[in-house]
């Protein structure tokens, strides 16, 4: 049950993606700088552990929500 919660910004990321799904890797990495000026590698790290929470899901570099 624990590893289903989610902090603020892992819930504001996760709304972003479903706000523009399904969207390229590179797509969300522009809107994260945007939104929250995060660098390419903040993203994917914050991509990563949703993906580990099976949350989104990434194939073929298009993000989508599970």
């Amino acid at each position: 049950m624990e590893k289903n919660r989610l902090g603020t910004m892992e819930y504001r990321f996760l709304s972003l993606i479903w706000d523009n799904e399904p969207i390229s890797s590179m797509q969300l990495v522009k809107k994260c700088n945007e939104e929250f000026d995060w660098k390419k590698s903040t993203t994917f790290t914050m991509l990563r552990k949703l993906i580990e929470k099976g949350l989104v899901s990434n194939e073929d570099s298009t993000v989508t929500s599970c």
